[in-house]
């Protein structure tokens, strides 16, 4: 992980101030009239979508994203419209020597075969078109991302993208220098520098240019889906106080680095989850019971969440899940209840558990029996029929998300652009702000180290969008945010208490509204 810290960062890319983001001819925006941004906030907008997608990276599909107004935007461009140079010859292998020509995986994408790529970041849709879905997923665990970030170099993406996740035992691990660990256990792999342009997936740029786009917004914390599907609901990880030192990883993650990266155990040395785990409630998934028998017990997470402050404060919101209606008989079961127990999914087209962060919180059922876990055709109708609830959240099953090897971006973009246009076309637009954002990169390289927070995050700089009438057309919005920003977002909306310090410390948007000026219609 990044040792950048917060101020270092800002002062390095010349954001020290607030005022360096926009440029004095737009202070004072979020306070049109005299009145504050809350107070903005809470007479113009009532409804806020979130659109939680999955595993692409900033420069990955905004790398070569050119503003139409005169904005700057921190991406693989340089002045004349090329790729910077700073990134030739970037990449480097586990020992520091840069690839002349990128390492190709031509057994898992047979466009690469007979291909030689220089060592640079490049056009992706040529060998992986944004409508095709290649058997490739480039490695996105805890300590791997931390590793591939290398102290904020960004050098070992290509390195450190394929190879084995081998649970090493403490013991083996010592036996070994991190060299030889990385290039024992690691399979380079050139594609996680390539990157999307306009014409591959036009709707994401299209509203770049007509809305907000964020250009300093991180994942939540370095690793995979499950923990920063965590911090969308609550600010943090789940906790699992019961835990054995088999399934933790030995060394802190403030200390991580080469030695780390090949842990995929589940835990860290404080038994917060760190990987992938299915919940135990409702329709779930997982290979075999074991995984099931590691997973967090809901009853150790007594912290909140965003859904129970949102009730608490008697504001209505919903998990839209797509798919949630052919898995719904088992929503009020248990993985290890009586009968038939839990429905264990056995594809993520049908359903992604480890996606649906409130499963993991003692409250499921109540969230169930309540109604706030819904189909994502619901979300359609509710949209038509001014019924949206006061927070959405979106999630796409496997086929729409765009995971690679589960689904070609430009039908996850599709997926987006229905759900943004049933809002655009129901009575509710003129008072809603959507969230189109990612839930992890995914393994993709991105050019801007992380902002380095805390010892679980942030993780790679990621897409993300902000669209409503109120957004300032066209902003490229340089704060520093993530995903906790969503949740100052929602929360000072509706007068919520914050959940930690995450959220507490989080940037607001306050910049990227314009009070004074309403886009009336969506002409996309």
């Amino acid at each position: 992980m990044s040792t950048i810290d917060r101020r270092s960062f800002l002062r390095g890319v010349g954001l020290v101030t607030g005022s360096a983001l926009v440029g004095p001819h737009l202070l004072g925006v979020a306070r049109a009239g005299g009145l504050s941004f809350r107070h903005q906030l809470q007479h113009r907008i009532e409804h806020i979508v979130v659109i939680f997608q999955e595993n692409r990276s900033f420069d990955h599909y905004f790398g070569t994203f050119q503003p139409r107004n005169g904005q700057q935007v921190a991406n693989l461009l340089d002045q004349d419209g090329k790729i910077d140079r700073r990134f030739h010859g970037l990449q480097k292998n586990p020992v520091g020597i840069p690839y002349p020509t990128l390492p190709l995986p031509y057994k898992q994408i047979p466009a690469f075969d007979n291909v030689e790529l220089p060592n640079l970041p490049f056009h992706l849709a040529p060998y992986i078109p944004a409508k095709s879905n290649v058997h490739w997923d480039p490695k996105h665990r805890f300590f791997r991302m931390m590793a591939e970030v290398n102290g904020g170099k960004m050098d070992r993406f290509v390195a450190l993208a394929l190879g084995s996740g081998s649970h090493l035992g403490t013991e083996e691990l010592e036996k070994l220098s991190p060299d030889d660990l990385a290039l024992d256990l690691a399979a380079p792999s050139g594609p996680v520098l390539g990157h999307y342009r306009a014409e591959d997936i036009p709707f994401y740029h299209q509203l770049a240019h007509r809305y907000v786009l964020c250009d300093r917004f991180y994942q939540a914390m370095s690793g995979g889906s499950t923990g920063n599907a965590l911090y969308l609901a609550a600010c943090r990880s789940c906790v699992n106080p019961g835990i054995t030192a088999a399934h933790m990883a030995p060394y802190d993650p403030g200390k991580a680095g080469f030695k780390n990266a090949f842990f995929d155990r589940p835990y860290d040395h404080d038994r917060l989850m760190i990987n992938d785990l299915s919940p135990i409630q409702g329709p779930t998934g997982a290979n075999n019971l074991h995984q099931l028998r590691i997973s967090p017990p809901p009853q150790a997470q007594t912290y909140p969440n965003i859904g129970d402050r949102l009730s608490s404060a008697h504001v209505d919101w919903a998990w839209y899940n797509e798919n949630w209606n052919l898995v719904k008989p088992w929503a009020l079961k248990n993985a290890f209840g009586p009968g038939d127990g839990s429905a264990v999914i056995d594809s993520g087209r049908i359903y992604e558990a480890h996606h649906n962060p409130f499963q993991y919180y003692p409250g499921w059922y109540d969230y169930v029996k309540q109604g706030h876990i819904r189909d994502a055709h619901d979300f359609r109708e509710d949209a038509r029929q001014g019924r949206l609830p006061g927070v959405s959240f979106l999630k796409a099953s496997a086929a729409h998300t765009e995971h690679p090897a589960d689904c070609a971006p430009y039908y996850g973009m599709i997926w987006v652009e229905e759900l943004v246009r049933a809002v655009a076309a129901g009575p509710a637009w003129g008072k809603t702000a959507i969230f189109i954002t990612y839930d992890e990169g995914g393994g993709f390289w991105d050019s801007v180290p992380p902002v380095s927070v805390d010892n679980h995050g942030f993780g790679t700089r990621i897409p993300a969008l902000l669209v409503s009438p109120w957004a300032r057309p066209g902003l490229v919005d340089h704060h520093v945010a993530s995903t906790a920003s969503i949740l100052k977002f929602i929360e000072t909306r509706f007068g919520l208490a914050p959940l930690n310090q995450r959220d507490r410390d989080a940037y607001d948007f306050s910049r990227a509204f314009d009070w004074g000026r309403r886009v009336q219609d969506f002409a996309l």
